[in-house]
């Protein structure tokens, strides 16, 4: 039997949901300051997040519009987004998904390590952390971002870095991420991997079944998890010996 010995935190859409509400907002909020008549929609932000990174967003719908603006343009539009991300942040309105604080203080006293993994840019991630994980900053061992590896997710580098810094074997270790990209890159990188939907997610057909288990959030004693597949919940919520028991 493995023993559960680190967990691996997506951020976005994991923790928090800081896509529709967070970067979406962000990046049209800088396409205007740049006289761009760029506006996402839901709709369009949700599959714009097949693509790993912001500024690889911003590239991709360029090219996909024939727009003649430049790659260093394209990073102007990126700082400036970050600058409008980390104003929403500290306006408090990007709050921490349900469950998320409860996991992360049992895994803590629990002597789990814990990282976050993420495709998100140190600048944006910081204010986040700084805002709305201020209490807990203490209880994660590393923090690796965009800038951390060259290839991003669903590519495996961000995990094993993860894995590198952690010290473990893949089999005592779970990536818990929100996204089929997400997933694919933990499963890549031969890691473990819980898949929490998140908040927007309108069809079960967009959900891949790679991971170990999936469910509709990490739940709490008064709001339990849903199951859509995978092993049966011990408690009415995720907690540590839910992660134990689908990593075996």
């Amino acid at each position: 039997m493995h023993k559960l010995k680190a967990v691996f935190w997506d951020v976005d859409g994991t923790i928090a949901d800081t896509e529709l509400c967070g970067h979406r907002v962000a990046f049209n909020l800088a396409f205007k300051d740049f006289g761009l008549d760029w506006n996402w929609n839901e709709s369009q932000y949700l599959d714009l997040l097949k693509i790993s990174g912001g500024f690889n967003r911003i590239i991709h719908y360029r090219n996909k519009i024939d727009s003649d603006i430049t790659e260093s343009k394209c990073s102007e539009i990126q700082a400036k987004k970050r600058i409008h991300y980390k104003n929403l942040i500290q306006s408090g309105k990007i709050k921490v998904r349900e469950g998320v604080l409860r996991l992360i203080n049992e895994l803590y006293n629990s002597d789990i390590e814990q990282f976050i993994v993420t495709t998100s840019g140190k600048d944006s991630l910081d204010p986040f952390l700084k805002t709305s994980l201020s209490s807990h900053l203490n209880y994660f061992s590393g923090f690796i971002t965009y800038e951390d590896v060259s290839r991003h997710k669903p590519f495996p580098d961000a995990y094993k870095l993860a894995l590198k810094l952690s010290k473990q074997s893949q089999f005592n270790c779970i990536a818990i991420e929100d996204s089929k990209i997400g997933v694919e890159s933990a499963k890549a990188a031969n890691v473990n991997c819980l898949l929490i939907l998140p908040p927007w997610t309108s069809s079960k057909q967009n959900i891949t079944k790679k991971a170990n288990a999936c469910l509709n959030s990490l739940g709490n004693f008064e709001n339990p998890s849903r199951l859509i597949y995978g092993k049966k919940l011990i408690s009415n919520h995720v907690d540590f010996d839910y992660l134990t028991n689908i990593i075996n």
